[in-house]
């Protein structure tokens, strides 16, 4: 293994013809589809002009080569089309979720002082009003929208394919990821990495034109990069769900899968579990070939019942590797044998990158030895924005060599190597979790809590010990003798972190359990006892509308009874099943209640008078049937 570590890496084809492979892509296909969202039907030779016309106002705007451009859109498509205009550019690409925590927001654009911004038409207007973007400095000219009249009326040329050079270590996108001390982490990506990722999954699966690819992955995390990228170098399809509520509902999604006759999958296990658990049918995903998952562990239990129903004529793929070193740079894929080792490996390096596994003392680990993971490769990200003694800390000279020109990033990640050459994957050597497919540094809802004027300390764990199986649980210390109001904790940290982010559970103690020298000792907090606490305070639905929900509520969570004050986050509610609880409580009282109102409410209780008096203030307009339905609700 040493000797392998020290050797040059094998030349792999040219990973920076990536922007090559798009325009042969545009000039071969250009009456295929690229692009599918419900009704909505983009050639190539469409998106082609699109993308086109805004890499050349981009040029216009006399942008430095690696300008970055942050992209505040909500319309997959548009963002689609901003992505393949600023690589045309060869500016950097910075994805932002317009509904995100506008805090969070603040802090990461202010790190970045973006040169532009790609917005929506209705935000281009309040943000022509004023001078700023979410309190971000900008430059009223350099504020984008791709619904612009002069955009859409340019004149002669703005549709040309612009000829800009681009060099294999350009930088092209920046991902945000949670940081420790509470400020997130921009990873830089370069061209020659995301290059060598896209071409490697073209070869190794055998993509090839007219190929259906889900897009299922917000523009926020980097897997989104694949999705659009993978079928657009070959001539394929890029497959939007319709709507968000399809994506957030298991058989929602399985019929749009299966009538959308998808042929490959990106998505994170928590996506799979949900699919899995939803009764699957043998008759179902008849032009499925391959799903690629990564981003988290994946559950045997959950392989095991897949191949059950689907046999091994969907292969399925275990991915795994941080956004540091791009995407990802193992993989493993799955036979029916590897059920009997009781876990899923996560494979082997792939082409172009090796690993080095290491114990405490920097000793390389033999075979069944668990140790830290270094991913040595050429396609390595550029390290953290703006933080270059982090990235110093993480991109080291390679152990084994010294070489200051041998740079491996160490993954905090431990590993055992299997007799087979397999690496199986062990957990954290460190404060970072994973949760559904997000990385979460506990440290940073530690000290967004600590900066609420009743909380002194705050410790974040992960617990199985949930009504709903494993989730985050926060441990405080607090100011105020008496019992904190837990809603006003979540809605403190709403406005500061995204939902994943939310624990399940809050604790409060009077003193932390120490070790010896003195830290927090994490194993001997005590377990958070949500079920016993929820059952002293059980009060059954008092009325129908309650009963309705609290039926609704059973469903989604499968949890046996709901009081109407029990929380939903705290049975294990997250953001995926409160879109699917909101749908179907839309669609049962003919509302439509945007996805925070369950945020802000919490309970049934609560939920019911919101419900109840957005009913009152509609019955002027209520037909006699639906005046006496409410008539029932309120009974």
């Amino acid at each position: 293994m040493t000797d392998q570590i020290k050797k040059p890496l094998a030349a792999t084809k040219n990973p920076a013809a990536l922007i090559e492979l798009l325009d042969q892509s545009c000039e071969k296909f250009k009456h295929r589809i690229a692009i599918e969202c419900g009704r909505r039907l983009i050639s190539y030779e469409s998106l082609d002009r699109s993308a086109n016309r805004l890499a050349n106002q981009l040029i216009a705007l006399n942008l430095n080569k690696g300008s970055i451009i942050a992209v505040v859109l909500n319309d997959r498509i548009q963002i689609i089309t901003a992505l393949i205009g600023i690589l045309r550019a060869a500016c950097v690409f910075v994805p932002f979720d317009p509904d995100g925590p506008e805090e969070r927001l603040r802090q990461m654009l202010g790190s970045l002082a973006p040169a532009c911004f790609i917005v929506d038409s209705d935000l281009r207007q309040s943000i022509a009003e004023g001078d700023s973007v979410f309190g971000c400095p900008v430059r009223v000219e350099r504020v984008i929208s791709l619904d612009d009249e002069e955009v859409t009326d340019a004149g002669a040329g703005a549709f040309d394919r612009p000829t800009v050079s681009h060099d294999p270590d350009d930088q092209c996108y920046v991902y945000y990821t949670s940081g420790s001390t509470g400020v997130p982490k921009g990873i830089v990506g370069r061209l020659k990495g995301l290059g060598h990722f896209i071409n490697w999954e073209i070869d190794t699966f055998g993509i090839a034109a007219g190929t259906r690819v889900s897009q299922l992955t917000p523009p926020t995390f980097d897997a989104f990069l694949r999705d659009v990228l993978v079928p657009l170098c070959v001539g394929g399809t890029i497959c939007i769900p319709p709507d968000r509520t399809t994506l957030m509902d298991p058989p929602s999604l399985i019929a749009w899968l299966d009538s959308s006759k998808i042929n490959l999958i990106h998505c994170v296990p928590f996506i799979f579990n949900a699919i899995v658990h939803e009764h699957p049918q043998a008759n179902k995903f008849t032009s499925l070939l391959l799903i690629l998952m990564a981003g988290e562990s994946l559950p045997a239990s959950d392989v095991r019942k897949w191949i059950n129903t689907y046999g091994t004529r969907i292969k399925l793929v275990n991915l795994y590797g941080p956004t540091e070193a791009t995407m990802v740079k193992f993989y493993h894929v799955i036979e029916q044998s590897d059920l009997e080792r009781g876990f899923i490996p996560i494979g082997k390096p792939m082409r172009g990158a090796k690993a080095i596994l290491l114990d405490q003392e920097g000793n390389v680990c033999p075979p069944g030895v668990m140790g830290e993971i270094y991913i040595r490769t050429p396609y390595l990200t550029l390290g953290y924005y703006g933080k270059p003694e982090l990235t110093r800390e993480a991109f080291i000279p390679n152990p084994l060599t010294k070489a200051t020109n041998d740079i491996v990033y160490k993954t905090g990640d431990l590993a055992r190597v299997l007799s087979d050459g397999n690496f199986q994957f062990i957990g954290r050597g460190d404060n970072q979790v994973k949760i559904r497919g997000n990385r979460v540094e506990l440290g940073e809802i530690e000290t967004t809590l600590e900066r609420h004027d009743l909380i002194r300390k705050a410790v974040l764990t992960v617990s199985d010990d949930l009504p709903a199986g494993s989730g985050l649980v926060a441990y405080v210390l607090s100011e105020k003798e008496e019992g904190l109001e837990i809603e006003q904790l979540r809605n403190f940290l709403s406005q500061r972190l995204p939902d994943y982010m939310m624990p399940a559970a809050f604790v409060q103690l009077d003193a932390f359990p120490l070790t010896p020298n003195g830290k927090v000792d994490r194993h001997a907090l005590p377990p958070p006892g949500v079920a016993q606490e929820l059952a002293k305070q059980f009060v059954a639905p008092r009325n129908f509308t309650e009963d309705m929900l609290a039926k609704i509520w059973q469903e989604v969570l499968n949890v046996d009874r709901i009081g109407v004050f029990d929380n939903f986050f705290q049975l294990g509610g997250h953001s995926l099943k409160a879109t699917q609880v909101m749908s179907r409580v839309n669609a049962a009282f003919r509302i439509e209640l945007p996805l925070h109102t369950l945020f802000e409410t919490g309970n049934v209780a609560a939920l019911t008078a919101i419900i109840e008096d957005h009913l009152i203030d509609e019955l002027g307009e209520m037909s006699n049937e639906e005046a006496a339905r409410l008539s029932n609700v309120k009974s």
